[in-house]
């Protein structure tokens, strides 16, 4: 399965193994075959960080975070930009970089 987010200006994450999303609510855990995503068109990140172990947290306005960790056997997301930039949380963690350009 994959979950695709599609942001302004070319930008694009996808998600291939489960992940959580807290929202301002409470957490909710979710396997992207197994239930729907919460509605997050329009929302506003704030913050975009990959870290260096291959997890990836996203932050939105109104207080909602996506959190994506590495996957020991696959890759377990990969955010890509305009001009060929592209970042792969690789299996089993850490990151791929291709710059833009």
């Amino acid at each position: 399965y994959t979950v695709a987010l599609s942001f302004g200006a070319g930008h694009e994450v996808r998600i291939e193994t489960p992940f959580s999303l807290r929202q301002p609510g409470g957490d909710l855990a979710e396997t992207p075959a197994e239930t729907g995503l919460p509605d997050l068109i329009g929302r506003v990140v704030t913050l975009a960080h990959a870290d260096d172990e291959g997890g990836l947290r996203i932050d939105f306005q109104d207080g909602s975070r996506l959190l994506v960790a590495a996957n020991p056997d696959y890759e377990a997301w990969t955010v890509a930009g305009p001009d060929g930039f592209k970042v792969v949380s690789e299996p089993g963690g850490g990151l791929a970089v291709w710059s833009a350009g």
